[in-house]
Order: C-alpha cells, then structure tokens, then sequence
C-alpha cells in the first residue's frame, strides 16, 4: 500500500466546507424522516443481532457519510493530478493492471459503498478509460447535474434504452475502454438471478459474468474505503475467474455468488459506507411474493 502526504490546504478547506454542507443536508433528510423506514426496515434484516439503538446510529451515519460522499463527488473533477494521488491510496492497483494486460477488456464491479460515484471519476482522471452505462431516468436538475459531473471527470456515460445494456456492454469492451459495473442494484425478476446478501435472496443481474464468459473480459472488483485522514483508500481484487464447469446457469450464480460475498464483507467491516436507502431486497423469487417467470442467464442487465 502506498504511503503519501495529505492533499494541499486549499483543496482539504474546500473539501471541509463541501462535506459539512452535504453532511447538513443529509441530516435534514434524516430529520424529516427521508427514506428512513427503509432504511431501518434493511439494518434489521442484515444485522438482527444489533439492537436497534445500534442499528440507529448506522442510520445516522449513513446519511452524514452520503451527504459527504456527494459534495466530494462534485469537487474531484477539479483536483489535479496531484491532488488526486495525495488524496487516494490504491491497494492492488497492479491487480488492475494485470487484467488489462490480458487485452479482452476489463469489467470493474463495485457497489453502493463508501464514494462509489468517485471511484470512477478517479480513475477516469487517472487515465482509465472508463464508461458507465445507465438507464435514462426522468428529467431532473439533479440527474443532469450528476451526469454533467461524471462528464467532466472524464466518465462516458452511456445511457440506454431498455433492452440495450448487454449491446452497449459489449461494445465499451471491445473498443479497449474498463466497463463500470454496480452490482447491488435490485433487478426485475425476469431479469434477475438470486445470490444471497446478508443471507438474504437478493435480485442481482447476470450481466458480468455473462460478458466475461462471451467476451473474455477480466473482472475485478473495486471499492473505496475512507482513511481516518481524510484520504480514501481504494481496495482492488482480482483478476475474478467465472467458473467454466459447463452448467452455465450455476456457474453465473455461483460468480455473482462471490461478488456479493466479498461486498458483504466490506459492508460488516464498514456498515455505515453502504448505501441502506434503497430498497436491496425488494424484488423476491419465484414463490415469495407471486409469480413471475423465473430469470435466465441469457437476459443481461
């Protein structure tokens, strides 16, 4: 792990200040209540043994963490180079490169957790190629305010119609660039195969480990985990094998099997840097909660 001094004054003011105000409005949003059922509602299912006092404090400081996390998101495309390699801390960044080296392409998954909107920036400014691909949502001044930051930090953002994810996937690949992928999205049940979070079924999408299979595209998997400096240190496995047992169905489920394991372990070791507001474990399995026609590994994304 590299060792570097902290970010210049200027910029560590500049990030004070934008972390106080993202943290005051993240405790307002606490305060009236914003989300907070669900919240709550997922502390209980995945730490059952936390009393609920416990689980209240998590709470709470998911909402500081993410009111942070939003106002250094919108600072980072404005850092330098150098600013940027005294404020991050890589573990396993030769991991990265290892999978690069293997000229297929790179699928980068990482989730939810701690300032998973700078993960990619960072290594957009840092030469990466990378591109993220999103559904297109409806018109608002905070998504275009988001997708003009991730513009600006060097991010392509492809959005795409219903049904194109795996098209567009396919094609970032093959034109070299490092494929962003969020793993703990909740999916539709006709899309969705079901790896457990928290030893809980959880609707996930095939998609990396079918890309992997079809193009031969390395995986990692890549998070960020905040120093008590002020400094995040981003944490990078790999490269990921897909099993090849030729049970194609159990062999998709078993990768994003592990996925979710190693992000399960980084959510227990930092329960507060996960995003609990949205609702993980909403859609269910064939015969909890009513039909539907059951997932297929076919069906990407």
């Amino acid at each position: 792990m590299t060792t570097v001094a902290g970010p210049p004054l200027m910029t560590r003011a500049l990030r004070r200040v934008l972390r106080a105000a993202g943290a005051m409005t993240a405790w307002l949003a606490w305060v009236l209540g914003v989300r907070r059922r669900i919240v709550l509602d997922n502390l209980r299912l995945a730490f059952p043994e936390k009393t609920p006092g416990e689980r209240r404090a998590i709470a709470r400081d998911t909402y500081r963490n993410l009111g942070r996390m939003a106002a250094e998101f919108l600072l980072v495309s404005r850092m330098t180079r150098e600013e940027l390699e005294r404020a991050f801390v890589y573990d396993g960044w030769e991991r990265y490169e290892a999978a690069r080296a293997r000229n297929k392409g790179v699928i980068a998954c990482t989730a939810h957790f701690g300032n998973f909107e700078m993960l990619a920036a960072v290594h957009a400014l840092r030469g990466v190629p990378m591109t993220m691909i999103s559904r297109r949502m409806g018109k608002s001044g905070a998504n275009d305010l988001w997708r003009r930051a991730r513009v600006r930090a060097g991010v392509e953002d492809l959005v795409v119609q219903k049904g194109e994810t795996l098209k567009a996937a396919r094609r970032a690949l093959e034109q070299g660039r490092v494929l962003g992928y969020v793993i703990d999205q909740n999916q539709p049940r006709r899309r969705a195969i079901f790896p457990s979070f928290f030893g809980v079924p959880a609707a996930t999408s095939p998609t990396p480990a079918i890309l992997a299979l079809r193009t031969g595209a390395a995986v990692v998997f890549s998070v960020t985990v905040p120093l008590e400096d002020g400094r995040h240190l981003v944490v990078i496995e790999g490269p990921l094998e897909v099993p090849d047992t030729g049970d194609r169905e159990r062999d998709v489920l078993a990768f994003m099997q592990d996925l979710n394991d190693r992000l399960e372990r980084r959510v227990r070791e930092h329960p507060d840097q996960w995003y609990w507001l949205h609702r993980r474990w909403k859609t269910r399995p064939e015969g909890e909660g009513g039909g539907g026609a059951r997932a297929s590994t076919e069906v990407a994304g």
